[in-house]
């Protein structure tokens, strides 16, 4: 190692003698920058060499880039010298030793194609993207910087599309190649234009470029079509209509694209009338109030026409009528959509009736069948509760809670949903705190038969810390109900931060040792015994502690 620390160290003499002979370096600066590098090399021939020796090597040789030329433009030009590109030239070659052993690190690669742009090492930009793009073909990021720098900074538009072509054929479900290649050629034919005006090609050549589609948009139409090919949705085409800007026949054939593709899906409205606010508010409304005829008053178009339209109130009062308005028309439709029954009954909250609130929550459990096999329904339950609490009515909200424990068909919903509403049942509970509503918290929480979820455990602790009765009992229910297991590891921590008694926690301790050796293995386990071993010498306990030690040191990893 120290050979080829040395070798290479030797190769710097030339320069460091000509940095002191110029006077750009003083000997005692030359001698701290030998030092230091010897240093850095020594890190880097190390067995387990990191990114972050590399990291630190580079930032100091960028420092003293920095400080070279800050110096060197203070002294008289003077002809060409062995020091003049050495501190550039061991940059490139600490990065490329760094590649050699982080090839598959592309943020090293962005850094040092970073590097090479900002010190104008272009004809290296053309090998490091060459080499970069081999190595991770599927980092459109990659692409995409050399298809800019080809564009901007080399102003070839042949290479620059030959690239992206490229990258598309590579990764032709990728959204943002589509779009960032479709903004590129816009590019370009507003550059032709301005080209065009400056030089004044109004004859044969200027009539060629219009005749041919040049500035007509072919180009970005075509590449549009060929992304919608691919990618679905619409807000994957509304990004092409945002870069459209003021390209009229462009934005026109996006629009008649999302009408004839999204025409029956509220979405496909939502982004229309999106669309239509660059030309007014009113227009806007006329293409929502529209989407809302053409698909017979859905209650999704509603939602999502509500969510814009408050949205577009904060800018623009004068929506808020037209707001109300949607609000009466949503009213009377079948609400089978949470997000349209919580916007409706907030709205209702707004303007102090909560009772009418309440009444529509109540029309849509009982009415909507689809609302009822939905697994947002548990959620509006929730809602329910919640407005009779803010009434004042809390024993309503108690009731409409274990009524939609009961009530709920629960194979059509997952586990989590039934532990989450008895988790907010109990919470209600227990706030009003009588001797009757313990009772009741006790047969919700036996409602919820217990299985390998930890939400359901979690009841069982705010139930047990709610009624101040013991965890530790029930530790112990959790315990020989279910046994130990992984997924019991939460509720177990929560116990011990929970239980004051020592004894108590031991046992505790031991079945999250349990727990861990199944979910975790060897080394989980010498880590929960240490921090059981910790809490053992804080309370004193040598000779428990050290038998903690001695079984710690048997565990096989």
């Amino acid at each position: 190692m120290a050979d080829a620390v040395q070798q290479v160290m030797d190769q710097m003499v030339p320069a460091l003698r000509d940095f002191v002979d110029k006077g750009i370096f003083n000997d005692r600066e030359v001698k701290g920058l030998v030092d230091k590098r010897r240093e850095y090399e020594y890190l880097l021939r190390r067995q387990a060499v990191r990114k972050s020796d590399f990291l630190i090597y580079l930032t100091f040789e960028m420092n003293l880039l920095k400080l070279y030329t800050l110096r060197v433009s203070s002294l008289k030009k003077t002809s060409s010298s062995p020091s003049d590109h050495h501190i550039e030239q061991h940059i490139h070659l600490i990065f490329r030793r760094g590649l050699r052993k982080f090839k598959g690190d592309v943020q090293f690669w962005l850094q040092y194609i970073d590097f090479c742009k900002k010190n104008s090492s272009n004809k290296k930009l053309s090998t490091i993207f060459a080499e970069s793009l081999q190595m991770h073909p599927t980092n459109v990021s990659l692409w995409l910087e050399a298809a800019s720098w080809e564009y901007f900074q080399n102003s070839s538009i042949q290479n620059s599309r030959t690239l992206l072509q490229r990258c598309i054929r590579v990764n032709p479900k990728s959204p943002l190649i589509y779009v960032e290649y479709f903004k590129l050629e816009l590019h370009y034919i507003q550059k032709l234009r301005g080209r065009r005006e400056v030089l004044q090609l109004d004859g044969i050549k200027g009539r060629r470029m219009e005749e041919d589609g040049t500035f007509g948009g072919d180009v970005p139409i075509l590449i549009y079509k060929q992304g919608v090919g691919e990618v679905e949705g619409v807000e994957f085409r509304l990004k092409f209509l945002e870069a459209a800007e003021e390209t009229e026949k462009i934005e026109k054939v996006i629009m008649e694209s999302i009408e004839k593709d999204y025409g029956e899906l509220p979405e496909g409205w939502i982004g229309r009338a999106a669309w239509s606010l660059k030309l007014s508010p009113q227009e806007a409304l006329k293409v929502l109030e529209k989407g809302v005829t053409v698909l017979k008053e859905s209650s999704e178009m509603f939602e999502l026409s509500l969510d814009f339209l408050a949205k577009l109130a904060e800018e623009d009062e004068d929506v808020g009528a037209t707001y109300e308005s949607f609000i009466k028309k949503a009213e009377k439709v079948s609400n089978s959509s949470y997000k349209l029954v919580k916007i409706l009954a907030e709205f209702k909250l707004a303007q102090d009736n909560g009772l009418a609130a309440i009444k529509l929550i109540e029309e849509s459990l009982a009415g909507d069948e689809k609302l009822k096999s939905s697994k947002d329904l548990v959620n509006v339950y929730i809602l329910l509760a919640g407005i009779y609490a803010k009434l004042g009515k809390r024993s309503s909200g108690i009731k409409t809670l274990t009524n939609g424990l009961q009530s709920i068909e629960w194979e059509l919903n997952e586990f989590e949903n039934k532990a989450l509403l008895a988790s907010h049942t109990v919470d209600m509970i227990l706030t009003e705190g009588s001797a009757e509503n313990v009772e009741l918290a006790k047969n919700v929480i036996k409602s919820v038969e217990l299985s390998a979820v930890e939400p359901s455990l979690i009841v069982w602790l705010r139930y047990a810390m709610g009624e101040n009765q013991s965890v530790y009992d029930v530790f112990n229910y959790v315990k020989n109900t279910i046994g130990g297991g992984a997924f019991v590891l939460n509720f177990l921590m929560e116990c011990l931060k929970a239980e004051g008694d020592m004894k108590k926690r031991r046992e505790i301790w031991e079945s999250v040792v349990q727990a861990v050796g199944g979910g975790e293995g060897g080394r989980g386990v010498k880590r929960v015994l240490e921090e059981w071993e910790k809490e053992e010498e804080e309370e004193g306990d040598e000779s428990m502690a050290r038998k903690l030690r001695i079984r710690k040191a048997n565990v096989q990893i």
